[in-house]
């Protein structure tokens, strides 16, 4: 194996790559990176066997094709401190020798027959992306802008429990039909349904692990005026864009019936701006977490109170419609939300009397919807 590279673009590929490197394995081997070359291109490649990543290598020229396992952490450690330019890299005297102007690193090298074979569906991606054929209609799901992937995802995960042993609050939710993709998150204590325009062949549902959702809109968001093509082969997500494919297994979990949860009828609506609201319960959030939201025609009064720091009392202007009433809500639900929503200033607050489920909502906006449980406090 021999060949030449950028080693801009080189550092590039292997920050993408390396972020599904294991951070505690049994099996060494997963440590390692794969460098392979197919049809004059170069790729690498990386795995922890739940989640892999593979993404092709631009401006290189290959002398001798091959394949190599190395270090990742220890390889990208090395290229990311070369001068920029052009490096040569290769395999000799069974070393990696990497050589840019007068430096030169030899790299120890591991069994690549040890290394766990690529799924199945990973080859399938590349001979649809390659010819166009080798997928059924189903496994093909849809295409979305990069822009509204991230910002679907932005939206919904700060409702989960990533850590939770209970699968469904540690995944998302995706239900797809032919024109419509919902992604739904919960912790229990709050719920949101993300509605998303896309044009698909199919209708199904399945569990997404959270941090593949992360990684996913970490690796893809960096380029929004891109587009992502999403595949389901033997139960594993696969995303494709920019000479990237990340795969993730799903989970094998039922979610809840969260339709039930998601009340029908209100005792109030209120409408804020969005800046005033959260600079208010930003300040609450000095005091407690837990705040106390008292409704009055034109008025909200918001009160915080811990008996070791003190009390915090604010009113804001609202336009409010319902009988008055007083409601407890952990303040730190309500500014995830409203930080959530971006720009969008103007906000619906559906309320619920009692320990009812209530609704946030922006105006005019019906693809956006967080149910969240109120607090029961003392005072």
């Amino acid at each position: 194996m021999k060949l030449f590279c950028s080693r801009d673009e080189l550092v590039r590929v292997l920050q993408i790559t390396t972020r599904v490197l294991p951070a505690k394995t049994s099996i060494p081997i997963l440590n390692g990176v794969v460098l392979e070359t197919r049809d004059d291109q170069l790729f690498c490649f990386a795995s922890d066997l739940e989640n892999g990543i593979e993404v092709k290598v631009p401006e290189v020229t290959i002398i001798t094709p091959g394949r190599v396992v190395l270090n990742g952490r220890t390889f990208f450690d090395v290229i990311r401190h070369l001068p920029s330019g052009r490096i040569e890299m290769g395999i000799e005297d069974k070393t990696f020798t990497i050589k840019a102007g007068s430096t030169f690193f030899n790299l120890n090298i591991s069994p690549a027959e040890e290394y766990p074979a690529v799924p199945d569906g990973l080859k399938r991606v590349h001979l649809y992306l390659e010819e166009q054929t080798g997928l059924s209609g189903e496994e093909l799901l849809f295409a979305l802008e990069t822009a509204s992937f991230e910002e679907a995802v932005r939206q919904s995960i700060y409702a989960t429990a990533p850590n939770d042993s209970r699968p469904f609050l540690s995944s998302v939710l995706w239900e797809y039909k032919p024109d419509r993709l919902r992604l739904v998150a919960t912790d229990i204590n709050r719920l949101v349904v993300k509605d998303l325009t896309i044009t698909g062949n199919s209708e199904d549902s399945f569990l997404v692990p959270v941090n593949s959702l992360k990684e996913m809109a970490g690796i893809f968001g960096s380029s929004p005026e891109e587009e992502i093509l999403f595949f389901l082969i033997n139960r594993q997500l696969y995303a494709v864009g920019k000479g990237i494919i990340y795969y993730t297994r799903l989970i094998n979990a039922q979610f809840p019936r969260y339709e039930q949860v998601i009340p029908e009828s209100f005792d109030g609506e209120a409408r804020f701006n969005r800046t005033i609201l959260l600079s208010s319960l930003q300040r609450s959030l000095l005091i407690d977490k837990a705040v106390k939201l008292s409704f009055e025609p034109d008025r909200l009064r918001i009160f915080a109170l811990d008996p070791e720091r003190g009390q915090f009392n604010e009113e804001v202007s609202c336009s409010y419609d319902g009988e008055p009433f007083a409601i407890g809500f952990n303040a730190h639900y309500l500014t995830d939300f409203l930080k959530a929503v971006g720009d969008q200033e103007e906000i619906v607050f559906h309320l619920s009397a009692g320990m009812k489920a209530s609704v946030l909502r922006v105006k005019e906006v019906a693809t956006y919807t967080y149910v969240l449980m109120p607090l029961r406090l003392n005072y």
